[in-house]
């Protein structure tokens, strides 16, 4: 294949377009630019034809209309082996498009910020139209929508042409960039309209890469990220492929992880943590983590809220992890998993989980999707239920308990010395069992849980709940409150002097 006898020029984001015109322009494509970009590429001394001397036409209504005439889509659509397109084409005097290179007005950064006029300014009509067209056509021509698709058109063009899959791809992220820019306009008119939830949600994804598998070795896996977006995962060294269940417990481990301003480690086995401590540093709060429960912790994922260091690296190598999540590695620290090939090194901002970049989480249930938002009210304050108050080590230990049981699958129930977990039971039918396993795995781990604290994640049904804890030595417990046999838990505290908050607030994840 030649190279494109006509290049079609739209640009809002002019990174990199002088130098991709200029080797289009060296092969002999002619340039066609519209606007801003004609004037760029022409301040960088190349030839360009604007579209107004291309259309014959000026641009209309303030620059609205610049882009949308029949010279400009016929010539992009015209099929190269159907003789009547092309006849069309010479009756009015114009010659094929054979690419197009067009990036949007970038309303997702700035519309949201603008007043209504101002934001339905930066909606683009022209340029969506002309990926459309370009994508649909993608047989004959070539359709880029983001400078860093460049080089690989050139490289492309330089050996030959390129491929129909090379063709098919571009069109594909294409039409993704649009979808995804029509799912932005519609969620930020949605979003002044005041509709709460709102009336349609949109999500145009990309692949980010396939995994090992899925849950099981028997289904297929990929990851996924909204077109677009620059995800925050970073593997440093990936000694297996990431499978699914690693992504969900890297997700579980560093959302909790970060909920802390002191060093912490989280781990997580399973999408539930096994082990959270805070401490003065990353070493202690690792070997408090892991000593929370040394049996769960075997094979987990250990996240850590502070860049890893090499000492600390060094005890964590030491039994079997699967991955190892970190903001950064110090030097040392990579070397520390030398002798464990299979071991995943990941780099991912704590911060960054969180960052979904929507207001609202999704979870498919066959056919429908359930969808929830974060609540926008700051959380009521906890108040004292009984007539003990917590003394101040217990209240810090029972906001730490409260932070882990909030990450928990219910029915959740996290027991906590200071700022470490020492028995945690979660994903229970009932929420006596909750406590129970909690105390089981607290006993195993070999933890005297005397003095200890506890949080629920729910109200407590009833007040066996409080028995089982002070017959193992629980001195303070925090719980939202709300159960119709509140009193009765409350008599039962009182009765082991027990020292209960109510947080009037439930964390349920189910």
């Amino acid at each position: 294949m030649s190279w494109p006898h006509v290049a079609l020029l739209s640009l809002s984001d002019l990174t990199g377009a002088a130098e991709f015109a200029s080797r289009l322009a060296s092969r002999g494509t002619r340039l066609l630019a519209s606007g801003g970009t004609a004037r760029h590429l022409g301040e960088a001394g190349l030839e360009v034809t604007t579209v107004e001397s291309w259309t014959g036409s000026p641009e209309l209504l303030g620059g609205r209309v610049k882009t949308l005439h029949p010279n400009v889509h016929a010539a992009i659509l015209a099929r190269r082996d159907a003789p009547v397109d092309l006849a069309s084409l010479d009756a009015r005097g114009i010659a094929p498009i054979d690419l197009v290179a067009v990036s949007l007005y970038p309303f997702e950064d700035r519309g949201p910020g603008l007043d209504d006029a101002g934001m339905v300014e930066e909606i683009d009509i022209g340029g969506v139209a002309l990926l459309r067209a370009a994508a649909k056509n993608h047989r004959d021509v070539i359709v880029a929508h983001d400078a860093a698709q460049y080089a690989a058109i050139l490289a492309a063009l330089e050996a030959g042409g390129p491929t129909a899959d090379e063709r098919r791809a571009w069109a594909t992220a294409a039409f993704a960039r649009t979808a995804r820019y029509d799912a932005a306009i519609a969620s930020e008119l949605s979003r002044r309209a005041g509709e709460d939830p709102p009336a349609t949600l949109l999500l145009a994804l990309e692949r980010l890469r396939t995994l090992r598998y899925g849950e099981n070795p028997h289904q297929h896996g990929a990851l996924y990220a909204p077109a677009g977006a620059t995800p925050g995962l970073h593997a440093t060294r990936e000694g297996k492929e990431l499978s699914y269940n690693n992504v969900l417990d890297v997700e579980a481990a560093t959302t909790l992880v970060a909920r802390y301003d002191m060093p912490a480690c989280v781990i997580v086995k399973h999408h539930q943590p096994c082990g959270v401590a805070c401490a003065s540093d990353s070493a202690e709060a690792y070997a408090l983590a892991f000593a929370a429960d040394p049996v769960s912790a075997f094979g987990g994922i250990v996240a850590f809220n502070r860049p890893l260091d090499a000492a600390t690296a060094a005890k964590v190598s030491e039994p079997f992890v699967e991955c190892v999540v970190a903001p950064a590695f110090e030097p040392g620290a990579e070397a520390a998993f030398a002798k464990k090939k299979n071991v995943r090194l990941l780099r991912l901002e704590p911060q960054a989980v969180a960052a979904s970049g929507s207001a609202w989480t999704l979870r498919q249930t066959g056919f429908t999707w359930l969808a929830q938002r974060a609540g926008d009210e700051p959380a009521p304050p906890w108040t004292v239920a009984t007539r003990r108050a917590p003394s101040d080590a217990e209240r810090r230990a029972l906001e730490f308990a409260w932070t882990v049981v909030a990450a928990m699958p219910s029915n959740a129930i996290a027991i906590a010395r200071g700022t470490q977990t020492v028995g945690l039971g979660a994903g229970q039918t009932s929420r006596v069992d909750a406590v129970d396993v909690a105390l089981l795995k607290a006993r195993r781990a070999g933890h005297d849980v005397r003095g200890a604290v506890l949080a629920s994640d729910a109200f407590f049904p009833f007040a066996d709940n409080i028995d089982h804890a002070a017959a193992a030595g629980i001195t303070a417990i925090v719980q939202p409150g709300g159960s119709m046999r509140d009193g009765e838990v409350l008599e039962a505290c009182e009765r082991h002097g027990i020292a209960m908050m109510l947080t009037g607030r439930r964390e349920f994840r189910h």
